[in-house]
């Protein structure tokens, strides 16, 4: 039989490893999957490979945390060294992020305000602190006077030294405060606002403070604008001796979109006047937290956000003898947001009491472009009680005939 005069197919070749693909990514791709991994990561693919080796120096996002640092040599300096040789060794044109997680405070409670004053020597533009507030940290005149930051999120830590010096920072546009930050007096808070004029969004939910009403207090007149400002969520409990800076502060959030207040602050509020309270002439959407009720105060927050399209009401359990809870007075004329803009309602920890009720009631009456209602009822309620609840508003659904509620 004559052989077929068809030449051999070609060998396929096995397809590039997963190792082969990486390595021949450019810079660019590599940079950016380096960027991705904390610092620790980062580095250690130097490790593995000669191709990342001489790439990770040229990351701009910085991520440290003590928990997943190197193995340290001499107790707990093996953290603080792998710092030091990052921030030297680091040759990116500016530091877009340097976040900070140190929950040993002796691990890296000297060196802090080193490193800080080193990466806002490198312009840095991302500031992310969460320390462990066991052990006091200055933090630099450096972090709070730079040309750079644009977000800056910090917890764990002390503002005390904020009477020590000026705050500016003028592109400032994201500050977050957590819950475990120390202010030594709230007029700090002030001062801190005070320097950064181009603020959209903030959040301040710290509790702690030690020393208002004392002599920490500042005594000149304040002035705070935050013009820029879109969205706040505020969850100080102010003390009687810095109410000036309390309604200062709340006064300068009149042009936000987004507002939170938290039953700590609305609890310092709910006795102020309705001329202390601002006109909110963006407000669009308003989430506000009981604790002992202050009906007032929120009749006269509706009264004074004429755009208001979105309230959520969260309402932490209570518990009262019939007839002794807080009452909902329906005020003199309907709020404005109510008859042209309010769509979106929602009660969290509803407990089918009177003056729940009542609200409900006068929300369903007089919002007459709602689109939605949503009860989330308490589970700390009985069956029978929720079914009664369900009952109750069903029949005041029928009597207004306006939105579907929507229970959880």
């Amino acid at each position: 039989m004559a052989e077929s005069s068809e030449p051999p197919l070609p060998r396929r070749r096995p397809p590039p490893s997963d190792e082969d693909r990486i390595s021949h990514l450019p810079d660019v791709l590599l940079l950016q999957i380096l960027s991705l991994l904390p610092t620790k990561q980062a580095v250690i693919t130097g490790i593995l490979s000669k191709r990342w080796r001489p790439l990770w120096p040229a990351v701009s996002l910085l991520d440290f945390d003590d928990e997943c640092s190197p193995e340290p040599r001499h107790g707990d300096a093996g953290f603080a060294e792998f710092v030091y040789s990052v921030l030297l060794l680091q040759d990116a044109p500016t530091i877009e992020r340097f976040r900070l997680r140190c929950r040993s405070p002796n691990s890296c409670v000297g060196h802090i305000p080193t490193w800080l004053c080193h990466v806002t020597r490198r312009r840095v533009e991302h500031v992310e602190l969460s320390l462990s507030l066991s052990r006091y940290v200055a933090l630099p005149r450096q972090l709070f006077n730079c040309d750079t930051i644009s977000v800056m999120k910090l917890n764990g830590v002390y503002f005390n030294v904020l009477a020590l010096f000026s705050v500016r920072l003028p592109l400032l546009r994201v500050l977050h405060v957590g819950d475990r930050v120390l202010f030594g007096c709230h007029d700090y808070v002030v001062k801190l606002l005070a320097g950064c004029p181009m603020l959209e969004d903030l959040v301040l939910e710290s509790t702690y403070v030690d020393a208002c009403g004392t002599d920490l207090c500042f005594d000149g007149n304040f002035l705070l604008n935050l013009n820029h400002l879109s969205r706040a969520k505020i969850g100080f409990s102010w003390k009687e001796g810095c109410l000036k800076s309390m309604l200062l502060v709340f006064q300068a959030l009149c042009n936000v979109r987004c507002l939170s207040l938290s039953h700590n602050t609305v609890e310092c509020l709910k006795d102020t006047s309705a001329s202390d309270i601002p006109v909110f002439d963006n407000l669009i959407q308003l989430e506000i937290s009981f604790g002992n009720y202050s009906w007032d105060l929120l009749a006269n927050l509706l009264q004074r956000s004429h755009k208001l399209e979105v309230l959520r009401i969260y309402k932490e359990p209570q518990k009262y003898a019939k007839g002794q809870e807080f009452r909902w007075n329906h005020p003199p004329l309907v709020p404005e947001c109510l008859l042209l803009h309010l769509k979106t309602f929602c009660f969290k920890e509803y407990q089918g009491m009177e003056t729940e009720l009542d609200f409900v009631g006068y929300i369903m009456q007089n919002a007459r472009v709602l689109e939605a209602i949503t009860i989330h009822i308490s589970i700390s309620l009985r069956s029978e009680e929720k079914l009664q609840i369900r009952r109750h508003l069903s029949i005041l659904q029928r009597n207004y005939e306006t939105c579907q509620i929507v229970f959880h």
